[in-house]
């Protein structure tokens, strides 16, 4: 018995080392460091492809939740071995072709609808932990725009535009990651925020006829935790 309690210590004692190990076998470093640059993306379709694998099944998603960054690139610049600038952006067009449909109630035959999205923000990080799991928190600073435009590609020829709509705001957050590889994690982090919405008076246009205006609107938001999806973070 106690061989066996002794062995057991050991193993532990062992076990822990490891995991408190900031090296790998070759001498690379897990975790990031002053001057370091990082780079973070949204880890959804690893890790349905993972699941998949395992399972041999195409529909094991992986987990999802809505984030105010989301579908946005996150780099970083360490200016400490615990603390980094963060700089959030995003630029997206998008052009689909419906064969018929009812937008705003408005009846089109044949149209095309086109989006433009841009976000930019800058923002602050700080760290914590001694080991390949860390936890962060910080804020970001965000402001963007989107406008959707409907257009019909035959007589009457009709056009719908939602108005411009503008944000802006303040997102703090907290999270934690997992250095699965050197300079490679995995994570996730919650957000709490303050925004600010405009939204432009939307407008209905047929060639010949006036047009019909909507009105135009400002929302104000405070709060709504939302978490971030899996993300994976590059550091080099």
């Amino acid at each position: 018995m106690k061989k066996v309690l002794l062995t057991a210590a050991a193993v532990l004692s062992l076990t822990f080392v490891n995991a408190q190990d900031l090296k790998s076998k070759k001498g690379e470093a897990y975790l990031p460091v002053a001057g370091d640059w990082a780079i973070s993306f949204n880890a959804n379709g690893i890790f349905e492809y993972a699941g998949n694998a395992f399972n041999g099944k195409t529909d094991n998603a992986a987990p999802t939740v809505t984030n105010v960054t989301e579908n946005t690139f996150v780099g970083k610049k360490f200016i400490t071995d615990k603390s980094a600038y963060r700089v959030v952006a995003n630029l997206g067009f998008g052009s689909n072709n419906v064969a018929s449909g009812t937008v705003a109630g408005y009846t089109f035959g044949a149209y095309k609808a086109s989006t433009v999205a841009v976000t930019a923000g800058v923002g602050k990080e700080w760290r914590r932990g001694s080991t390949r799991l860390q936890g962060f928190y910080g804020a970001d600073a965000l402001v963007g725009f989107s406008s959707t435009k409907w257009k019909e590609d035959k007589a009457p020829n009709q056009t719908y535009n939602v108005g411009t709509s503008i944000n802006l705001g303040v997102t703090g957050f907290i999270g934690a990651e997992y250095f699965i590889f050197p300079k490679m994690s995995v994570g996730a982090q919650y957000n709490y925020g303050l925004q600010i919405k405009s939204n432009g008076a939307s407008k209905y246009s047929v060639p010949g006829s006036p047009d019909v205006n909507g009105e135009s609107t400002t929302n104000f938001n405070l709060g709504n935790v939302t978490a971030a999806s899996m993300n994976l973070t590059l550091h080099f």
